[in-house]
């Protein structure tokens, strides 16, 4: 059986169901994917709040003049 055999009988169902099939089909194909083509997860740093220390002292008017000025030139 091809795609082309199956994409008719797809196209005749309903909205839940598509959405049905596409979650029936990735999980066998998470199933089937050997587990070393995974990404591998990246370990999470440590929060350390020092870094972000100051980052609200700064005034309203500070980060709003910030902000215009990174967006000059974005309309031009």
């Amino acid at each position: 059986m091809t795609i082309d055999d199956i994409l008719p009988s797809v196209g005749a169902l309903s909205h839940a169901d598509k959405l049905r099939l596409a979650q029936v089909v990735l999980q066998q194909l998470a199933q089937e994917a050997p587990a070393s083509t995974q990404p591998a997860q990246p370990s999470a740093e440590p929060f350390d709040p020092q870094r972000f220390y100051g980052a609200a002292h700064h005034s309203r008017q500070d980060v709003d003049q910030y902000l215009a000025s990174a967006r000059e030139g974005w309309n031009e």
